[in-house]
């Protein structure tokens, strides 16, 4: 009996082992949604107390943000069932997170993209991924400042920088780490990688690189 006991014992160690890996997993899961939600849902309370100009402006931003925030809670849940990988126009993309993000943003944001940017990703990983570097880029240029995405791309490859005229890396606000943290995994799941760079006179510059498709793939 005793023998069948030590035996069993690795076993059950083993076990929770795993569950507590599990278990540890989801709570990261759950903590890096949370973070990417709180941009969407500040602007959706900015933008419905918001008092004058054109409502209806105003109605298509708020569902423009509940939508986004939809599609990321579905793509949790989900998982990689409920976002693939696809053909997606990165450029476009990017500009609808530049949109989503202007509306909560106290600096300039610009965008500057390109017609020849297709990419296979997953959409809803990528926009994360963009709009957790936005959301970091807007923090560090501060009130007054500038941030610019400018997308371009290649035969080979797709670059999305995100450029702010902020101190610098390790000179910005707080939580900033879980962002980034959260746009690495983000960008490897879509077969891209991410770099900072310190900028040309100031701030810095985060990029994220993905492999681009031609249309003659496309059409295959």
């Amino acid at each position: 009996m005793a023998s069948v006991l030590l035996q069993e014992v690795p076993t059950i160690v083993h076990s929770g082992w795993i569950e507590r890996r599990a278990g540890a997993k989801n709570v990261d899961t759950v903590r890096a949604l949370c973070h990417d939600l709180r941009q969407p849902l500040a602007a959706i309370l900015l933008l419905a107390g918001c008092e004058g100009g054109d409502v209806r402006h105003r109605m298509d931003g708020i569902l423009d943000q509940a939508q986004w925030l939809s599609d990321m809670v579905e793509g949790v849940i989900g998982g990689a069932a409920d976002d693939r990988p696809i053909p997606v126009d990165v450029s476009d993309l990017a500009f609808r997170c530049v949109l989503r993000a202007r509306p909560t943003a106290t600096c300039r944001i610009g965008f500057v993209g390109t017609d020849t940017t297709m990419s296979v990703a997953s959409p809803i990983a990528l926009s994360r991924a963009v709009s957790c570097l936005l959301d970091n880029a807007v923090r560090a240029a501060g009130p007054g400042g500038q941030v610019t995405v400018d997308v371009t791309g290649t035969d080979d490859e797709i670059t999305i920088r995100v450029l702010d005229d902020g101190p610098g890396l390790g000179k910005v606000p707080s939580n900033n780490s879980l962002g980034l943290t959260i746009t690495r995994a983000l960008v490897s799941a879509c077969g891209g990688r991410f770099e900072l760079r310190p900028g040309t006179e100031s701030g810095m510059v985060a990029l994220i690189v993905l492999p681009a498709i031609s249309s003659r793939e496309m059409a295959s």
